[in-house]
Formats: structure tokens, sequence, C-alpha cells
């Protein structure tokens, strides 16, 4: 196994331990207090138990379907080969490139500009590409910013990520108002990579660095401000905050404007 994919999934496990250690310790204290008030007694607890593995079990379905929602609204459409060659054939190529398996596309109907992956397992990942950028860029850029997104899907980053958003972040997935108070353990977690690491793992791969530069610089043009929750801003390829943000505190730690990604990108 990769070091860097054990890392991640190790994380990953943790978040949704930490999941189910919450609501067990929760059914514990509600089948102690169920057994000391109630005549149920000493079944109050395992009662109790099996009410918050089922409660768990249930918060970790509807994050997924929240999620899924979220990246794929209505107005979007599942890509098959026929219906988008060009990327299809790009999203082959790069598979095999990777060695991962091939993602489920999907057009996002948004005229700007971004791309984002999201699924728990490499192998059931989900690919969504705005229809802005498969206006914008040409094939070699294409190429560039695929290639970014499936080898986060190779690292287990974007497993480790969709895990966090549907568990750390689900309250503002259910409720976008609840975002100020996931906002910080969220983006903590999400900063054990770096935008300037991922674009560097792209570039490895493509041996290209201007086909990303001309990528993200045509994506900042075009704009990258999704309508998408809060909560998702971790999966996506340039963080919608970012074809605005000018000043090093607007963005946290690990993301970055798009002028300065593109200006590293040209020093390669």
């Amino acid at each position: 196994m990769d070091p860097l994919f054990a890392i991640y999934r190790s994380r990953a496990d943790k978040l949704l331990a930490e999941l189910w250690a919450v609501h067990l310790a929760a059914g514990a204290v509600a089948g102690l207090l169920c057994a000391w008030f109630t005549s149920l007694s000493w079944w109050a607890m395992p009662i109790a138990l099996v009410v918050a593995c089922g409660l768990a079990m249930f918060w970790l379905g509807i994050g997924e379907r929240r999620l899924r929602s979220a990246m794929v609204p209505a107005g979007s459409a599942v890509c098959s080969p026929a219906d988008e060659p060009r990327l299809a054939n790009v999203v082959d190529g790069i598979c095999l490139l990777v060695g991962v398996e091939r993602p489920t596309l999907v057009i996002h109907p948004a005229a700007e500009a971004n791309a984002a992956a999201f699924g728990r397992r490499p192998d059931r990942t989900t690919v969504v590409v705005t229809q802005g950028l498969l206006d914008g860029l040409g094939r070699i850029e294409l190429e560039a910013v695929v290639a970014r997104l499936l080898t986060q899907v190779r690292d287990g980053r974007i497993a480790y990520l969709t895990t966090a958003v549907t568990t750390v972040g689900l309250p503002a997935l259910m409720w976008r108002s609840l975002w100020p108070l996931v906002q910080v353990r969220l983006e903590r977690e999400a900063s054990t990579g770096s935008d300037f690491e991922d674009d560097a793992e792209a570039v490895k791969l493509t041996r290209y660095p201007p086909g990303l530069a001309d990528g993200l610089a045509t994506m900042a043009g075009v704009g990258v401000g999704t309508p998408a929750p809060k909560a998702t801003w971790p999966l996506w390829l340039a963080d919608p905050r970012a074809a605005d943000a000018r000043q090093p505190g607007e963005l946290p730690d690990y993301r970055a404007d798009l002028e300065t990604r593109v200006a590293v990108l040209r020093e390669f």
C-alpha cells in the first residue's frame, strides 16, 4: 500500500471512529439514565446502544446523500463517453497512468470553471466538471486538471476529504447557516495537504507544468465561484473564494490564490 494512501486512510478511519464513539457514548449515558429512572432496568443499556448504532449509520447515509445532492444539483448530467468524448478519452488515459478505476463523470451546469471529486472509496469516485471548465479549456489543460483530481484519488486524499465533509461538516451540509460552527474543524482536517503539494503531484504525472498553469489561469479568468455549499469547498480543485483572494489571510493555510499557484507552476 502506498504510504500516503495509508496515512489518509488512517485519518479517515479516525474520523469515522470518532463519529461512532460519540454516538456510543451518548447511547451509554442514555441507557444509564433509562435504567435508573424507568422500569426497563438493565435492558435499557443494550437497547440504547443499538439505537445509537442505528443513528450513526443513519447519519453516515444522510451525509453521503446530502453531499451528492450538493455536488450534483438539479440540471447536472451523468456523462457517458458518447456525450463528451473528449473528456471521457482524457479521463480514461489518466486513469491508466494513475492506476485508478474510471470514476463516474458528471457535468455541472455552472458557467464558472471548476472541478471536484468526491467519494469515500477510490473505486467509487465521482468527478464533477463544470460546463464552464469544459468550454474554456483545451485538451492539454483539461488533461492537467483531470490529472490533478485523479492523483488525489490515487493518494486517498479525496476519500479522506469526503469523509471529513460528511462527518465533521455534516451539520453545514444539512443547514448552510451552521457553517461557522464547523468551519475551523473542517478546514483543520483539510489542511493535512495543500494546493501546492497536490499541484506538484499532478505535474509529476503529466510532466508538463505549463498545462496545469494555463488551466488554472483560464479558470481564474472565467471565475471559479461555484454555488456549492461552503462545506464542500475542500473538495474543489480551486477554492470558490480563490479568484477574489488577494491577501494571505483571505484563504485557509492549505489553499492558495490562483495567481500564486500559476506563478509557482511557471517556475517548475
